[in-house]
């Protein structure tokens, strides 16, 4: 097996790949710890953290974690740390006004809306049905973390009163969000599968629509993988800007083996379909999906090399980006909670070669992300790539 290479090391054998990007992208992959001081006066939670360059990065806990890296202070401010040695700054995104603030219902509003530098998140139903029956996505542990952490006291489901006043609230920051993103975990019931989880976005994206005046309104969508006529109902019946069904795993064998709960209530065929009917609504550049990338290397049925599953990732890419749709990454890490919680990721060098295969297929075809950017999102390397072009 390949020496993997440190931050210090890849900066060295890449000096053409921006540095700041490869930091971000191990960040996640080894992930990070807090010194005492740190949690202190931040909390054990502090939110994202922005590098010297503007680059965000959606830093958390990783107890446990045999390689993290440790964010403390240094002469004054924040750094981040690498067995002891200090590699660059580091601070965290300011808390936005409206937390501290409550609804009229008396809900935290920090409990209805997560921020990140330019971002608002909607957490809109906050428990995932493929775990009923074992049937969840290998890497997830979106059940355990509501359970331990995200739930509120009136459980899994946020109200659209609560939505609506806190998304009111936070816009009133000048200047502070660009994008909303409203998420949550699948929901197959309903009158046709998954007509429950439609309604229930529609009636999200209609109470945020409530504060706008144009047609379409900075939204993204990420959810599972609706029919041509689901699509169109929530099309025409909001401000959507961007539907993202996040395909997770581009192989398909390895897709029906890792996220089981898809394939069982829609299927491969039908995931990819989905993201290419959406196109002729929403538009070129605004149907995009995410991959959980390094999960498809996962014993023992995943790739078996980097070379592998990177030749497998691209055919995707390419296929995707020549229809309209943009694939993005997102840098797996084996959560507590989660099937795959044991497993190895690939090194740091995949994560760097995949970042900028991704990113030169999107740039060929014309493909950009404005939704997913580093102003809007920080979880993309790839994506981050699109501001020094």
């Amino acid at each position: 097996m390949k020496k993997d290479l440190t931050y210090i090391e890849a900066v060295e054998k890449y000096p053409d790949f921006p540095k700041f990007t490869i930091l971000k992208l191990d960040l996640y992959r080894r992930g990070t710890t807090y010194s005492d001081k740190v949690v202190a006066e931040f909390g054990e939670h502090p939110g994202p953290a922005i590098l010297r360059d503007g680059t965000s990065v959606l830093t958390f806990p990783a107890k446990g974690r045999p390689d993290p890296y440790v964010i403390d202070f240094h002469n004054g401010n924040l750094g981040v740390f690498y067995n002891g040695e200090y590699l660059e700054d580091i601070d965290f995104c300011p808390v936005p006004e409206f937390y501290g603030k409550k609804t009229s219902s008396g809900m935290e509003m920090s409990r209805v809306g997560m921020y990140r530098p330019q971002r608002l998140d909607l957490w809109a139903y906050r428990f995932c049905h493929y775990w009923k029956g074992g049937n969840q996505c290998k890497f997830c542990s979106i059940n355990y973390i509501s359970n331990t952490r995200l739930k509120t006291g009136r459980g899994y489901e946020l109200d659209i009163a609560d939505i609506r006043e806190t998304v009111a609230e936070a816009l009133k920051e000048p200047g502070r969000f660009s994008m909303i993103t409203i998420t949550g975990g699948a929901d197959p019931e309903g009158e046709e599968p998954f007509d429950s989880e439609l309604n229930r976005y529609i009636n999200v994206l209609q109470a945020i629509g409530e504060n706008f005046k144009s047609r379409r309104v900075p939204t993204q969508l990420v959810c599972c993988a609706m029919t041509r006529k689901q699509i169109k109902k929530l099309y025409n019946e909001t401000r959507l800007l961007s539907y993202c069904p996040d395909i997770e795993v581009w192989d398909k064998e390895k897709f029906q083996w890792i996220c089981p709960g898809k394939e069982k209530f829609i299927g491969y065929d039908n995931w990819v379909r989905s993201m290419l009917d959406a196109v002729e609504f929403f538009g070129k550049g605004n149907v995009c999906t995410n991959i959980v990338a390094g999960c498809e290397m996962s014993k023992p049925y995943g790739f078996e090399t980097e070379d592998e599953a990177l030749k497998s990732i691209f055919q995707g890419a390419e296929f995707l980006a020549k229809n309209g749709v943009a694939m993005l990454a997102l840098v797996w890490s084996p959560s507590k909670g989660s099937v795959f919680q044991d497993q190895k990721q690939p090194s740091l060098e995949y994560y760097i070669r995949l970042a900028q295969g991704l990113h030169d297929i999107r740039k060929a075809y014309g493909i950009k992300v404005d939704t997913d950017d580093y102003k809007h999102c920080g979880n993309h390397g790839d994506s981050d790539l699109s501001r020094i072009d």
